[in-house]
């Protein structure tokens, strides 16, 4: 397979982009909002998908299956590439000072706006304060991400309606999509405690582009991978029973939750962001059956009609079981004395991460107010970093507790006539061991 996707651009050449080579006409330093014509990217024809599908029937009753197959990501057509700064105008209306009547009624409108909009369509910058003054930047070089997925694995009939399988498998996303605020410090900016708090008391005049607040990089930043086992039981319907069981164990680790952004500790080091992924489960196990209650018409027990049939026949009982570990949660820290350069506030961490969880967890009998519930983590475990430090915990290093959940169905069947048929069903969730489902702790 072979794909292409033009990169995306408007019919007047009205997207707006930063570049950090031109000259800011406000400031007249370097960096500035720039409106070229044509594409924020270069085009990109490297976009073969091939697909590859193998079965082996090497044994009457085994097959060996495998797969591998590369997929590209759309890119230029996502809201991402939508930006158009300083295109848009605004009019602020209000009363003079001291005047209490209103600035216009409704029934008559708000008169003549006028709008400080330049020739070629763009609005210069008012605000007085340049943080509040945002840029985005699209990388020119930029390439179509890609996902590659592969699996492998062995499907044995052990023996009639039963099937029994082992199967990998893995993924891999390379050159995802994501954006960095680029106009921040460096954590290594300076050693030296006095210089570090005059640049805390002004950051803004110490950025790379003082006369920016945030610029957003977008671009091939983001890489993960998966990687799972499964096995599975599944038995096909016969003498009322059916069921498809299965067990998965696997890991997913990203440093990119997304093409939101997701700006970590610091620009400049993303590798600190690799971590397990938010939506990463460990561990998940899934249970579904079906069985039809060996009684009445048609089944082996009372294969007739009549009031032992109307009473006790036709019942079938369906059960969904699944049990699975919780997901990772991040630490971060606030109110702490020390002063910090901007970024995430992770702690650090003083005893081994097992020593972090309060053993033996329970919610308590204290459910109300939720500060009087028990602590998931030991604070003790924890400690603010030193000034303009970052803390030496990773992200995601903490998993929230499981998901525990039971669904049931009890239902018969009566047949009226032909035509026409009647059921009676009670179904039930999260019974009948009420498992509490708990969302992620509080992790900070």
């Amino acid at each position: 397979r072979y794909s292409y996707e033009s990169p995306f651009q408007t019919k007047y050449g009205q997207q707006s982009q930063f570049d950090p080579t031109a000259t800011d006409p406000l400031t007249g330093r370097m960096g500035a909002i720039v409106h070229r014509p044509g594409p924020l990217a270069r085009k990109d024809l490297n976009n073969f998908a091939p697909r590859l599908g193998l079965a082996w029937n090497f044994h009457p009753k085994i097959v060996f299956r495998a797969s591998l197959g590369l997929v590209h990501q759309d890119i230029f057509a996502t809201d991402r590439n939508s930006m158009f700064q300083e295109y848009l105008a605004t009019a602020n209306l209000q009363a003079p000072v001291g005047d209490p009547r209103h600035v216009f009624r409704l029934s008559q409108g708000p008169g003549n706006i006028t709008y400080n909009v330049q020739p070629d369509g763009s609005v210069p910058f008012v605000g007085t304060n340049f943080s509040a003054r945002q840029a985005h930047m699209w990388d020119p070089n930029m390439r179509m991400p890609y996902v590659t997925s592969w699996s492998g694995g062995l499907q044995w009939s052990f023996r009639d309606n039963w099937v029994l399988e082992g199967q990998y498998q893995g993924q891999s996303g390379v050159g995802l999509l994501n954006n960095w605020n680029m106009n921040v410090l460096p954590l290594d900016v300076s050693r030296d405690l006095a210089t570090l708090n005059t640049i805390f008391t002004g950051v803004q005049n110490f950025l790379p582009y003082p006369h920016f607040g945030q610029i957003r990089l977008f671009s091939n930043f983001g890489h993960n991978s998966y990687h799972g086992g499964t096995v599975r039981v599944e038995k096909r319907m016969s003498a009322g029973l059916m069921f498809n069981s299965f067990y998965t164990w696997s890991k997913t680790i990203t440093e990119n939750e997304g093409e939101t952004g997701d700006d970590g500790i610091t620009y400049y080091n993303r590798r600190l962001e690799k971590a397990r992924a938010n939506y990463d489960v460990r561990h998940r196990f899934v249970t579904v059956m079906s069985y039809d209650l060996p009684f009445g018409r048609g089944r082996k027990f009372m294969n007739s009609g009549g009031v032992s049939n109307a009473v006790l026949g036709g019942w079938q009982f369906t059960l969904t079981q699944t049990l699975q570990s919780g997901p990772p949660f991040n630490v971060t820290f606030a109110g702490s004395p020390n002063r910090y350069l901007p970024g995430e506030s992770r702690p650090n961490i003083v005893t081994t991460h097992q020593e972090a969880l309060v053993p033996n967890w329970t919610l308590g009998d204290n459910r109300f107010p939720t500060q009087a519930q028990n602590p998931y983590l030991n604070f003790n475990s924890f400690a603010y970093p030193p000034a303009f430090t970052a803390g030496n915990l990773g992200r995601n290093v903490f998993e929230a507790p499981g998901l525990a959940w039971t669904q049931f169905s009890i239902a018969k069947w009566w047949t009226m006539k032909e035509k026409y048929r009647f059921q009676i069903r009670l179904d039930g969730n999260n019974m009948p061991f009420k498992q509490p489902q708990y969302a992620n702790p509080n992790g900070t």
